[in-house]
């Protein structure tokens, strides 16, 4: 009897993953990130709390985060059969403050670019990087087998997806 050889399985496919490149043209390189799906700032900002600013520039951060982000990203990307995924690099033209009560995100996903999270430079600490990659990662892959509106927002059938795969990691 001849022995046979074991079955190989294919190497995963590799995702192509990149830093997006932002075309802004406002003369001051802000934008807005879009709240009106967040009635809680206004909330928040009532009671006192620092709310994130809804206006944002492109972020350039130094090459051990991006290289973190990027990392964290391919990663996901991998575990969730995603083919294709880039990560924008934003900072609030507001800066948070050092010490107190803030209330804003770390990254985000939207629908109407559904290959490419973002992340909140000047929230988010290269500490919690990894962690806050592979959440928006998993809003990415939702969004490509579900509907714009079973996608969209921090909450519903999204976030309880990327919530189980971020407690997963």
């Amino acid at each position: 009897m001849a022995d046979q050889a074991p079955t190989r399985h294919p190497d995963p496919v590799q995702p192509r993953v990149a830093v997006a490149q932002l075309s802004v043209s406002a003369p001051d390189a802000t934008f807005s990130i879009g709240r009106e799906l967040f009635p809680q700032f206004e909330e928040m900002r009532a009671r006192g709390v620092h709310v994130q600013s809804d206006r944002v520039r492109a972020a350039f951060p130094p090459e051990p985060y991006v290289e973190t982000a990027l990392s964290a990203l391919a990663e996901a990307c991998v575990e969730l059969a995603v083919p294709e995924g880039y990560v924008a690099f934003v900072e609030t033209v507001d800066r948070p403050p050092p010490f107190g009560l803030r209330y804003g995100f770390q990254g985000g996903f939207t629908t109407d670019v559904p290959d490419r999270i973002w992340i909140f430079v000047n929230w988010t600490a290269i500490a919690e990087l990894r962690r806050v990659v592979r959440h928006e990662a998993a809003h990415l892959a939702f969004a490509r087998t579900h509907t714009p509106e079973e996608s969209a927002g921090h909450s519903g059938p999204s976030e309880d997806f990327a919530l189980a795969f971020e407690a997963a990691s």
